[in-house]
This record gives C-alpha cells, sequence and structure tokens, in this order.
C-alpha cells in the first residue's frame, strides 16, 4: 500500500508567480475567486480570506513576494487578470447598453470587442479603448465609433466592471 498526496504541491513550482497563478486557476470555484469571475463586488474580509490564502508564508508565498512580483496591484484585479471576466457576466454588464437596438454594426463589433478583451484578462484600462484591438474597428477607437455621450456610457460601464475587482467600501 502506498500514500499519496492528493493536493498538488504548489512549492515544487520554481517562482511565485507560477504557484500563485495556478493556485488561482486550480480554484476558480473559491467563493471570492468566483465572485471576482463573475462581475460581483467583494468586500475587505473576502479579500482578506483570499489574502490569507494567497499569502499562506508556505506553499504558494507571502505578501511580499506578491508586492515583490507584481507591485502595488489590488489583488482583486491580479485574480480578474488570471481568471478573466465570465463571458455571461461580461454581456449582463452591457446588456442594457447594447440592447436597446439603436447600434450600428461597427458599434456592436466595438462592444463585443469590449466583451472579449474582458473575458480574458478580467479589467480593462480606459486607453486602451484608443488602441488595437479597438482602433481596428476605427482608427480614433472608442470616439470613432461612439458619440460623446455613448462614449461617456461605455466608459461608466466599463469602471463600473474594473471597480467590482476591488474591495467594496462598506459604511
Amino acid at each position: 500500500m502506498t500514500e499519496t498526496d492528493l493536493l498538488p504541491t504548489y512549492g515544487n513550482l520554481q517562482s511565485y508567480k507560477d504557484r500563485v497563478e495556478l493556485y488561482v486557476r486550480q480554484h476558480n470555484d473559491h467563493l471570492v475567486i468566483r465572485k471576482l469571475k463573475t462581475n460581483k463586488a467583494i468586500t475587505e474580509t473576502e479579500i482578506n480570506e483570499l489574502e490569507r490564502i494567497l499569502f499562506d508564508g508556505k506553499d504558494i508565498g507571502t505578501k511580499q513576494d506578491y508586492i515583490d512580483t507584481y507591485g502595488d496591484r489590488p489583488l482583486g484585479e491580479f485574480v480578474r487578470s488570471i481568471v478573466g471576466l465570465d463571458i455571461n457576466a461580461a454581456q449582463d454588464a452591457f446588456a442594457e447598453f447594447t440592447q436597446v437596438g439603436k447600434l450600428r454594426g461597427d458599434q456592436m463589433t466595438f462592444m463585443n470587442n469590449i466583451i472579449a478583451y474582458l473575458t480574458h484578462n478580467g479589467t480593462i484600462e480606459r486607453k486602451m479603448l484608443f488602441e488595437p484591438p479597438f482602433t481596428n474597428v476605427h482608427d480614433r477607437g472608442l470616439l470613432g465609433v461612439f458619440d460623446d455621450a455613448d462614449a461617456s456610457k461605455v466608459i461608466r460601464l466599463i469602471d463600473k466592471v474594473n471597480d467590482n475587482a476591488l474591495v467594496l467600501n462598506v459604511g
């Protein structure tokens, strides 16, 4: 009879980056990770629980390892960058805007590009809306496809998605 360890050993991976990213990918059903993936707001208590797990000081690493590797990047944003945003959550975030039935083909393509980007990367910086792949639709990016009012709506929706990767300030 042989004894086997059913839990993966993250300590065998050489870099902190490899260990923490593997953990997050393998535990995407964890409550906080799932909330981040599905665009649900997270609380300070929830992010503290995730820190307790990811900064265990043994198998995965320490908070200093995280800071040395990722700087001051918020943990929720980091996790979202690994697991991405669920396609349904991304579509839901923009549904009210895209389903009004008034969008032209290029505008729908632009919105689909945003959703695809968020699905893969989790968050999006505003400046990206003026860089490829968004300038593939129009060389001016967001402002070439939408008027100022609609561009502002798109930015507000993106900010809301990005904010859900950060800690919800209660009270």
